[in-house]
């Protein structure tokens, strides 16, 4: 025989198997099935001159470092009856009478037909199962029958064969290949292919497709990384976008609205430049989306694509949801699940998980969920959870009401937000009526969302004391009485239209004026009786006068000093830890807390108290609306102005979101502006 050099298809296939990267760099299934189309060529020439290989099996095919794919040891070949015109192959066996009979069984068991294993006659679809076994063996990397198995036997005559699936070897079977080793391992002979030549033809078109497929795979590729470095821009782009933004508002807190474009030079350029930012980020975004798309369109399921579909998507997602744009966080949402491959499962969870510990321990703790109605965020079907230290605890994602309960200490209403496969972990000093005070309410410490739109941020704050509403006009009264008459001259409140806004009684008490005439003051009698300018909010008076009353106040008690809240504390007091615009959920009406439509009489000061909807989380009253609470912050870099929150009884429903800011100079005396009391709880 001729002299063969190069590597049998079993050595390659076991190598496949043992993982060899070396292996599977050179042997790819397109290349494996390559090489059995030639063999079943191979054979169909062997077929048609008559002869029958009968040992058909991957240690008999030889691979030559030239692509050659020969077919060894024809020792068991036997010569079967001719078609008519065929020519006959004469070997040295026929030659000297040495052919193997018709009825003989030899062979390579694991490889045999069910016929060749029974010892019945053969013909050239014997050696087609064979070549079927040859192809299970390459797309599962394992041999379809165990050549040890006692049962091989009976189980060959049974006609019994393998799934494809049931090894969970190698990669996933293209369908067409399944359907052809199926096909060319059938029970029956007559349910085969005629003959290797027409199994060939079936790896043609798979080869054919399969080429195809390749080309599409690395252009698919190719698009996937150009849109993967876009995303990659895209990110990195709208951190820029974001700073440019916060940029342009603080170069707006330095200018005066009244000052001429001259003079405003540098917020007109930190203004394009967030423009521009805004617009890169934007063109980034739908260059990557693009470009990923049309890698999805040469090749549907192109992982790489899909994959960085979905994170891209995730990006948006927890934008969206920062951003409390409930919108665009369902459709993110929607994309992530329609390009994950289960990577980001974990990220999509719609659970979330609870944990608190409390100081003391061993409070008890009750829950509710927040649920809109009519548009106010509601706790409802509160429940007993258990006692601290509790978790971490498995909870669906949203909003909740914690309250805990321990006896000697004020309830604490604590609220969570559980996030989407995230851990929630608080930690609560319990705090008694005395270390709180008499008028005042708890804001237990920790993270919350603070600003709004993209300015939005995770901020922190330590536990501190607010006051439950804003200082009256009677409480005001006494500070004023407490003064000398120079001092309380000073700090009088007074307008420019009604003057004074108290006056001294013979007794030497200060008492509010009343101010309120006509319709609007029948009105206010008849809803909140005689005494109701008492129990208006103090108005008309400075930065100044409002800290004076504050540390009039703490002279006057053992707990910690009175002072102004910071505007971080204001808007946490307002709106708690989820985001929400309100209060009382995003709901925009001006039924909910007093503002000019509040009512069907002019806009006037209103009683604190009188909008129940205007309560936040915490319990502080008049969270939104009413008057506007002087805080301690300053709105501009330059301090000059002090920031002002919670939206006034002049003001337009829009203008009460818990984010929103606005300023006054601190000498500046309005009659919508107020200020409520908090203190630092250690």
């Amino acid at each position: 025989m001729k002299l063969v050099s190069g590597w049998t298809l079993r050595e390659v296939l076991r190598n496949l198997a043992r993982g060899r990267r070396e292996a599977e760099a050179e042997y790819s299934l397109h290349k494996l099935i390559t090489v059995l189309e030639r063999l079943c060529e191979t054979m169909h020439f062997a077929h048609e001159r008559g002869v029958l290989h009968r040992d058909l099996k991957p240690e008999n095919v030889m691979l030559g470092e030239y692509g050659e794919v020969q077919v060894m040891d024809w020792g068991l070949a036997q010569l079967g009856e001719m078609e008519e015109g065929e020519a006959e192959v004469r070997t040295a066996r026929n030659q000297a009478g040495l052919e193997t009979p018709q009825g003989a069984m030899s062979g390579t068991a694991a490889y045999m037909s069910p016929e060749q294993m029974r010892g019945e006659a053969l013909d050239r679809r014997s050696d087609v199962y064979a070549l079927g076994c040859i192809l299970y063996e390459m797309l599962t990397r394992r041999p379809a029958f165990d050549a040890q198995d006692r049962d091989l036997l009976s189980k060959k005559q049974s006609g019994e064969s393998p799934a494809l699936g049931s090894t969970g070897a190698g990669p996933a079977a293209p369908e067409l290949l399944e359907l052809i080793c199926k096909k060319a391992m059938g029970r029956d002979r007559t349910s085969r292919y005629g003959s290797a030549g027409e199994m060939a033809q079936e790896l043609r078109r798979w080869l054919d497709g399969s080429a195809s497929r390749e080309r599409r795979h690395a252009e698919a590729e190719r698009l996937a990384a150009e849109g993967r470095e876009a995303a990659a821009r895209y990110l990195r782009l709208r951190r820029e976008r974001d700073d440019a933004e916060r940029a342009a508002e603080a170069e707006a807190a330095k200018h005066e609205p009244f000052q001429p474009l001259a003079e405003k030079r540098s917020l007109l350029e930190a203004r394009s430049e967030a423009e521009r930012a805004k617009t890169s980020a934007a063109l980034a975004f739908a260059e990557s989306t693009q470009l990923l798309a049309a890698a999805l369109t040469q090749e549907r399921r192109n992982a790489t694509a899909r994959a960085a579909l979905a994170e891209l998507w995730m990006a948006r997602l927890k934008e969206a949801e920062l951003l409390r744009e409930t919108t665009g966080a369902a459709y993110a949402l929607g994309m992530v699940h329609r390009f994950d491959d289960g990577r980001l499962a974990a990220q999509l969870e719609e659970t979330g998980r609870l944990s608190i510990e409390s100081d003391p321990s061993g409070a008890e703790i009750l829950i509710s969920r927040y649920a809109d109605r009519d548009g106010l965020r509601e706790p409802s079907e509160e429940r007993r959870l258990g006692t601290t230290p509790l978790g971490p605890l498995a909870l669906p994602i949203g909003s909740y009401l914690c309250v805990l309960r321990l006896q000697g200490f004020r309830d604490t209403r604590y609220p969570v937000l559980i996030s989407r496969g995230k851990t929630w972990e608080g930690r609560v000093r319990l705090r008694t009526d005395a270390e709180i005070g008499e008028g005042f309410v708890y804001v237990p410490q920790g993270a919350f969302f603070y600003g709004e739109g993209r300015d939005t941020r995770i901020r922190a704050a330590d536990d501190f004391a607010i006051g439950e509403y804003p200082v009256t006009r009677a409480e005001y009264a006494e500070f004023l009485t407490s003064l000398d008459p120079a001092e309380a001259e000073a700090c009088m409140p007074r307008n420019e239209i009604d003057g004074d806004l108290f006056e001294r009684g013979g007794n030497g008490v200060f008492r509010p004026i009343n101010r309120v005439a006509g319709r609007a003051l029948a009105w206010s009698i008849r809803k909140y009786g005689e005494g109701f300018v008492g129990r208006l909010p103090a108005t008309c008076l400075s930065w100044d006068e409002a800290r004076a009353y504050c540390q009039w106040k703490s002279g006057r008690t053992d707990a910690s000093p009175w002072r102004l809240p910071t505007e971080e504390e204001r808007e946490k007091a307002a709106r708690g830890v989820d985001g929400r615009t309100f209060p009382w959920g995003d709901l925009e009406d001006a039924s909910l807390a007093k503002c000019r439509d509040s009512r069907e009489v002019n806009p006037q000061p209103e009683p604190v108290g009188a909008f129940e909807t205007a309560q936040s989380v915490y319990g502080m009253r008049d969270a939104a609306g009413g008057v506007w609470d002087w805080t301690d912050s300053w709105f501009d870099e330059g301090r000059r102005l002090r920031a002002l929150r919670g939206g006034g009884w002049f003001n337009a429903p829009r203008v009460l979101r818990a984010a929103y800011r606005h300023w006054r100079q601190p000498s500046v005396r309005d009659t919508d502006v107020g200020f409520r009391c908090a203190r630092s709880l250690p």
